[in-house]
This record gives structure tokens, C-alpha cells and sequence, in this order.
């Protein structure tokens, strides 16, 4: 055979000898891989049984591997943390079946880790199988799981950017995934964001990145919308109640120091300062002073210095109060924009969506049993005047459930204990129907004429009691008003007729029209004609319990104008016998209506919004007060005109039932 031929026959052979001598010289990386990891699996296997028998070491070592605190660690060290760490994922991933509650320390370690900070995007998505399976494997491990996962809402809250979106998207995912394979984890996620929640006195910031985290839950999570909903308007109930403590407080401390320590009177302050200093050079020069010229000096020093304390804390207090309102202002608006992107129109039928109108029921529901109940509540009720106006079907729903809160006339005299409840229904119906915009006139004139037939049906009601203990003379009943006794009793027609009157101050062009049917001039009120349902609110008005004495002394007053304006009635001599009588009664603290006043007095709805963000959801909805005779308000080029802003504040503070925050403690507002 050449040889050629031998060496072309001997090529195969010496081929398979150079690839055999080639892999005896390199070492097969994907075998020792496989062994690596056996070799884990091993050892968490044998970690996990040393537990029971009582040798912790292997544990303590295994528990070690999976701690990590990003505020510990530096970038280096973070990627040689997910470098180390994941080959262990796989062997603890081989073992889930064991992770009992005897393993509470290791399970909960892996559960705590900073694991979702890590910018390497396979890593999280294994440690992210590990904990859902850890979680389907031992359904028991779920609270612990959602109370680690949530603690992440709020973080990014003092600097928002691309590392802090990446950690929320990153644990929305494991909720999610978590809750697709644990449909009962609910109430678990519930109480997870509850234990979560950051206290009322944390910035901002940090509360509303919180809240978007939490109402972003619901878009996987809607078995427990309600539960967090309900939790959202809670929190933001509370701080609205604690704005208007402060504020009352700040108030009460405004009108009480200028007579005692004369901190504002600013005139005449550095007047003083000058005739302090004059007097001190005055005394050095004398040389010799008096005892009593002594006493009298460090008196006046010690005088100084509690005027300056009181300052001080005043303004602290005024701080405060503006960083409260900042916060609510930044919640409100968070929940409004949530509720904007939820409100769908179908393309098909042009109406709201049935998944708009569920979430309106769902906010109404949560209304009337968190909201309605709830005194001093000044925004969060503008949550349900702003979904009330998505649609007119909405706004009659919730004025009949309002009407339906009052409940029969003659029950509500005896009926004591939910009186607070249906006063407070009568200041949302009177509130809303006079400053919902969106409003049709056919529907202010139907709430008008059911309140004025609910009134009379008790009026009805009451002059069927016994006559000989409660009749009274025309002229004693403007003398006296209601009686003493009866006073608490007749609380809610007080209030019902209040609403009247306020809701006849906003909106009487929807009450009127001209003799011609068409659109009243108000240059021309002596030919107006009155809608029907007005017909026994004259009744109302002079009846001998005698609303105007009960209800709020600017209600009254503002109504008087009005219908004297429009030439509808003329009820200036009432409030002329009234304050007549108030002087013959002596001291306003031993009034026995002052427990009614206190309840008129204080609180009506939906007085103008003055969260400057927050706002932008209601200005186009919502009805300013407009004097007689004015132009309407469709008719102006603009609704925001500096110039008007005092006048309006001015017509706000006469308006209104609930006290007026002082206008230094809104934040970004110039009145």
C-alpha cells in the first residue's frame, strides 16, 4: 500500500486518540457544575435534618448565606452577593418541601433579604420562584411573606428614580404571582399593607408612594378592593380630622392672645421694644431705683419673654399645620388621579363602564359608613362629589341615599340614637345640591321639594301632639322660638330645613323663572315666578318651632338677603325677635340650644376646596356663591381671578357651616 494510503487510513484513528488525550486534559465544566450543586443540595439537606437533631452549626451557616442588608454593602459587594447566593437558590429550591415552622429563622431571613435590590434581573427572577414556591409549598409562610413584600411600598419615597420603580414593579410581581397561585391569600395582603402603613406623621412623600403602591395592588388583587379602599379613605380621613384640629386650635389661640398677651398686635410691638430700651437707659442713668420699680421691671420682662414663647409656638403651630394640609393635599390629589384613570366610558354604549359604575357603589357604600359618620371632615368627602359628577345617574343615587338617610319624619323625633347620622345627611344633601355645578335645575327643584314636603310632614306630625302642652301663641313662638324641652328632639328638622335655606341661597335661579317661562333677568326680580316645589317653605319658615332661631346665624342672615332680594319672602322680622331674644337670654353658654347650635354650627360638607393640587379636580364642577344680581358664572371669561378671590373667601366664611381654616395655614394660597 503507498504511503499515501496508510497515512489517509491512519487519520481516523489518530483523530480519536488526540480527542481522547484532549479530554483527559480538560476537565468537563458542566460536570463539575452538576457536582457543585449536589454537593449544595447536600448540604442544605443535611443543614435542615442536623435541626431536629439538635447541632445548629450547619444552620447558623446556611441562615448566614441568605442575609443581605443593601445599607451594609457597597455595589462590589452587592454582585458578589447574587455571584454567591444563586447556586444556593437552586439548592434551598431542592429542599422547599422541608421548610417547616422549624425553619422559621431561615425561611424568615430569606423572606427579609434585600434581595429586590439587586439591578441583576436573573437573579431576582430566581429568588423570586424561591419565595413562591416556598409559599405554595407551606401556605402557613403567606402573612410572614406579605408582610416582607410590602414593607417595599414605600420605599423610593424620599428620592424617586429608575432603581426604586424597578424594586416596586419587582414585588408587584411576586404579589401577583403569590395571588394568582393562593387565591385565599386576601386577607393576608390586607393585613400586610394595615401593619405597613406608615404613621401619620411620616413626610409626605413616603405616604404616597405607599398609597400608589397599594391601590396599584388592587389592578391583581380586586377580591380585596374594598378592604383597601376602605383603609385608603381612613387614612386619609384621619389626617383631614387631625387639619381641622390644628386648625381650630390655631384659631381659638389667634382670637384668644391679642387680649391677653397682645402677640399680634404688631403696631404696636416695636413701640414697645423702643419704650422698653428707653426705659432701660433711663434707669441706668437714675442709678438708684425703688423696690416696686424693680418688681415692676422684671415684670414686665418676664411678660416679654411668655409674649415670645407664645409667638414661637405659634408659629411652630402654623408650620405644622401648613406641612398637615401639604400632606393631605398630595393624598387627595393621589387618590383623585387613581380614581380618573379608573373612570371609563364604553365605547360602545357611550356611558360609563360597569366596572366604573361597581367602583361608584363601592365608594358610595364606603360613604356612608366611614365618611358620613365622621365629624370635622372637611376634603375627603370631595371623593364622592367627584364621582357624582361622572355621571347624572350617579348624583341621584347618592342624593337618595342621603334622603333615604333621614328616614320618615315622624320617626326622627323619637328615633335619638342615629340623629347624628341624619343631620349630618341633611348637610351633605343641602351642601351638595348647592355646590354640585354639574346639577340639572329639575333636579335641585325634586331635592328641594322632598325636603320641603319631609318638613311639612313633620310639621304635621307635631301639631297633632298634645295642644295643651305645646300650643303657644304666634307671638311667643317668635318670642321663644322652639321649646326648651324639645330642642334636641326636633334636632334633624333643624337640620333639614338649614339645608333648605342654604340650598335656596345657592341655587333660587333654579328655583325661579320669568312670567314667560323662560330664563329669569335679575334686573327684573318683581315678575319671578316660583317653582311648585317651594310651596310650604313659608310654612317652614314661620312655623312656631321657628328654624331661623335654630340654625346657623349666617345661614339665616344670607337667607333673609336673598329672599328678600328676590322678593320670595320677608323674614327680617323673625331675625329681628330672635337676636332680641338672644340678648334677653344673657350669656350664650347657658343657652339651652347651645348643644343644637354646636351641631348646625359646625360642619357643612363641601365648603370650597382649598388644596391647591387637589382642586384642579373640582374647580370645573363645582358652584361658587354668586350675590343677587351678579352675572353668571358660565357668562365669565375665567373662574380663577385673583382680584375676586378675597370677595370670594369673604362670601365663603358668610356661607359656610363649618369653620374657615385661617388663610396663613393653607400652603400656596394668596387670598
Amino acid at each position: 500500500m503507498p504511503a499515501t494510503e496508510e497515512a489517509v487510513a491512519e487519520r481516523p484513528i489518530k483523530e480519536a486518540v488526540s480527542r481522547r488525550k484532549q479530554a483527559s486534559r480538560t476537565p468537563d465544566s458542566d460536570a463539575t457544575t452538576i457536582n457543585k450543586q449536589v454537593f449544595l443540595q447536600k448540604f442544605v439537606e443535611s443543614a435542615l435534618l442536623q435541626v431536629k437533631e439538635g447541632n445548629l452549626d450547619e444552620y447558623h451557616k446556611l441562615v448566614k448565606v441568605f442575609a443581605y442588608t443593601r445599607h451594609s454593602t457597597n455595589a462590589e459587594s452587592a454582585i458578589k452577593y447574587t455571584a454567591d447566593v444563586s447556586p444556593w437558590i437552586q439548592a434551598l429550591s431542592a429542599n422547599v418541601s422541608s421548610l417547616g415552622i422549624t425553619y422559621r429563622d431561615l425561611v424568615t431571613t430569606v423572606f427579609g433579604s434585600d434581595w429586590v435590590t439587586t439591578s441583576n434581573s436573573r437573579f431576582v427572577r430566581s429568588y423570586t420562584t424561591l419565595v413562591l414556591q416556598i409559599v405554595s409549598a407551606h401556605p402557613e409562610w403567606v402573612p410572614q411573606a406579605m408582610t416582607s413584600l410590602a414593607r417595599w411600598f414605600t420605599y423610593g419615597g424620599h428620592h424617586k428614580d429608575a432603581e426604586s420603580q424597578r424594586v416596586h414593579d419587582n414585588i408587584h410581581v411576586l404579589v401577583q404571582e403569590i395571588h394568582r397561585a393562593i387565591p385565599t391569600c386576601g386577607p393576608s395582603l390586607v393585613a400586610a399593607l394595615a401593619e405597613s402603613w406608615p404613621f401619620r406623621a411620616i413626610k409626605a412623600n413616603v405616604q404616597v408612594v405607599y398609597v400608589r403602591n397599594v391601590l396599584r395592588c388592587l389592578e391583581y388583587a380586586g377580591g380585596v378592593r374594598r378592604e383597601v379602599l376602605q383603609m385608603v379613605l381612613n387614612h386619609v380621613l384621619q389626617i383631614d380630622v387631625e387639619i381641622q384640629v390644628e386648625l381650630d386650635d390655631l384659631e381659638s389661640d389667634e382670637e384668644s392672645e391679642p387680649e391677653d398677651t397682645g402677640v399680634f398686635e404688631f403696631e404696636d410691638e416695636d413701640q414697645s421694644d423702643a419704650d422698653a430700651k428707653e426705659d432701660h437707659d433711663q434707669s441706668g442713668a437714675k442709678g438708684d431705683e425703688s423696690e416696686e420699680s424693680g418688681s415692676d421691671s422684671d415684670s414686665e420682662s418676664e411678660s416679654d419673654s411668655d409674649a415670645d414663647s407664645v409667638a414661637s409656638d405659634l408659629g411652630r403651630a402654623r408650620y405644622n399645620a401648613k406641612k398637615t394640609v401639604a400632606k393631605l393635599d398630595a393624598l387627595m390629589s393621589t387618590l383623585l388621579t387613581w380614581l380618573e384613570r379608573h373612570c371609563q366610558v364604553d365605547e360602545q354604549t357611550g356611558e360609563m363602564s360597569e366596572s366604573t359604575s361597581r367602583l361608584f357603589l363601592l365608594f358610595l357604600d364606603l360613604f356612608d359608613t366611614v365618611i358620613l359618620p365622621t365629624f370635622k371632615s372637611r376634603y375627603t368627602q370631595f371623593v364622592i362629589f367627584y364621582l357624582c359628577a361622572q355621571n347624572s345617574e350617579y348624583s341621584d343615587v347618592f342624593l337618595g341615599t342621603m334622603v333615604g338617610n333621614l328616614g320618615e319624619p315622624m320617626r326622627s323625633a323619637h328615633d335619638r340614637m342615629s340623629s347624628v347620622t341624619k343631620v349630618s345627611a341633611a348637610a351633605y344633601l343641602g351642601s351638595f345640591v348647592a355646590r354640585a355645578k354639574f346639577l340639572t335645575p329639575s333636579v335641585v327643584r325634586s331635592v328641594v321639594g322632598v325636603l320641603v314636603q319631609w318638613a311639612n310632614t313633620y310639621m304635621d306630625w307635631f301639631e297633632e301632639q298634645d295642644v295643651q302642652k305645646q300650643a303657644r301663641t304666634y307671638a311667643q313662638a317668635l318670642g321663644a322660638g322652639a321649646p326648651q324641652a324639645d330642642i334636641e328632639r326636633h334636632v334633624v328638622f333643624f337640620a333639614v330645613s338649614q339645608a333648605i335655606l342654604y340650598m335656596f341661597c345657592f341655587r333660587w335661579r333654579d328655583l325661579a323663572e320669568s312670567q314667560s317661562g323662560g330664563p329669569i333677568v335679575e334686573t327684573e326680580l318683581d315678575s319671578v315666578c316660583w317653582c311648585t316645589e317651594l310651596e310650604g317653605l313659608q310654612r317652614v319658615v314661620f312655623s312656631r318651632l321657628n328654624p331661623l332661631h335654630a340654625c346657623a346665624p349666617a345661614v339665616a342672615q344670607q337667607f333673609a338677603s336673598v329672599a328678600s332680594q328676590t322678593n320670595f319672602m320677608f323674614c327680617y322680622a323673625v331675625l329681628q325677635q330672635n337676636r332680641r331674644n338672644n340678648v334677653y337670654a344673657g350669656d350664650a353658654t347657658q343657652s339651652p340650644d347651645l348643644a343644637l347650635r354646636n351641631k348646625l354650627d359646625s360642619f357643612f360638607p363641601f365648603d370650597p376646596m382649598a388644596l391647591p393640587v387637589s382642586r384642579q379636580f373640582i374647580d370645573g364642577i363645582y358652584m361658587e356663591w354668586q350675590d343677587v344680581g351678579d352675572e353668571p358664572e358660565d357668562h365669565r371669561e375665567g373662574r380663577d381671578i385673583p382680584e375676586d378671590e378675597a370677595n370670594v373667601v369673604e362670601q365663603i366664611v358668610a356661607m359656610s357651616i363649618s369653620p374657615v381654616p385661617p388663610l396663613s395655614a393653607l400652603p400656596g394660597q394668596t387670598f
